[in-house]
């Protein structure tokens, strides 16, 4: 082996870190560069059905009345280079992400999904049964 090669390979392995749950929705939050370009990543991550999916390019964007904060979803929108959109536009559920720009998710920050909030209304009470004589 030459040692062009063991650099190569040492620089390959230093841009796979893992990246923290938290670090990966900060940089999903970012949607457009300094210079006002859409933010084009690298994804792969599976759906509820169990298939895995692999991206080279992809933007992050929103789905028609769909508050994808609160339900922990983000648009995911194949692109080419120039950030047109390809095929359709994905609702992947953060937790299945698997990874992004090529560095591996790591889940074991504390993270958690948000419970699900309770409703304004309060919970009545059990019904009594109904005995009829």
């Amino acid at each position: 082996m030459t040692l062009e090669y063991l650099e190569i390979q040492e620089m390959a392995m230093k841009e796979r870190q893992p990246m923290t749950a938290t670090q990966m929705l900060d940089e999903l939050d970012v949607r457009t560069t300094p210079d006002g370009r859409k933010r084009i990543f690298s994804m792969k991550f599976c759906t509820k059905e169990g298939k895995l999916h692999y991206f080279p390019q992809v933007y992050i964007t929103g789905v028609n009345n769909m508050d994808m904060k609160a339900a922990r979803y983000r648009g995911v929108q194949p692109c080419c280079t120039q950030g047109n959109p390809e095929g359709h536009l994905f609702p992947v559920k953060i937790t299945n992400i698997i990874e992004l720009d090529g560095h591996p998710i790591d889940w074991s920050n504390g993270y958690t999904e948000a419970p699900l909030q309770p409703s304004s209304q309060q919970a009545l009470p059990p019904a009594s049964p109904i005995v009829k004589s």
